[in-house]
């Protein structure tokens, strides 16, 4: 065990209040602000807190951590934003494919990554 050598200390070793350093903001998921990605959000939020106001058509920036947990609540973290015109449109085939499955309660889609 390493001896401490008291000559070495200077006085921010003896400080008595720590400045916290805050945590780096955490890039939201590309989901929030893509076409329909946000609306499927949405709709899983309004399952799990059916108490809590969630508009269907207005933009409610408040809800953007709620709905980036959503995100992991559906498994979707990993899922890559598509770049081609192919990748889009099988994104906009199974997001809606995704909506129509959490309404009516059925298992989510398997989201390939075409």
């Amino acid at each position: 065990m390493p001896h401490l050598d008291e000559r070495n200390r200077t006085a921010a070793h003896f400080r008595e209040h720590y400045v916290v350093e805050p945590a780096p903001a955490k890039e939201p998921h590309w989901l929030l602000n893509a076409l329909y990605g946000r609306d499927l959000l949405k709709m899983k939020l309004r399952q799990v807190a059916p108490r809590m106001y969630v508009s269907k058509w207005k933009y409610a920036s408040h809800l953007d951590p709620l709905l980036d947990r959503m995100v992991d609540e559906l498994g979707l973290r990993e899922v890559a934003r598509p770049r081609t015109l192919r990748q889009k449109l099988r994104y906009i085939h199974t997001v809606t494919h995704s909506m129509l499955a959490l309404e009516k309660g059925l298992p989510l889609p398997v989201w390939a990554q075409a």
